[in-house]
């Protein structure tokens, strides 16, 4: 089995890209989100940017506020195209 390793950062900016997809799909901006957490844009900008980490309870709020959730994947399976559905 070949091995398979990511950083923290490569899975960060996965889960970035995951979230500006599902942004663009339901129409939502940074703006919306902020005004839902009560804060100014700027606030939540270095987020959505990459300069602050995802892996917190902003990142968590910010799951919450597009109503997904993280689903993880055996790599086996993504690589044979198993599992989807």
């Amino acid at each position: 089995m070949a091995s398979y390793r990511l950083g923290v950062r490569d899975i960060e900016n996965q889960l970035l890209d995951e979230i500006f997809r599902v942004m663009r799909r339901r129409g939502l901006t940074q703006k919306d989100f902020a005004a839902a957490k009560g804060k100014t844009p700027q606030a939540v900008n270095p987020y959505f940017r990459g300069h602050k980490s995802l892996l917190t309870d902003t990142g968590k709020d910010l799951l919450e506020f597009l109503g997904v959730r993280i689903r993880l994947e055996l790599i086996e399976e993504a690589k044979n195209g198993e599992g989807q559905s």
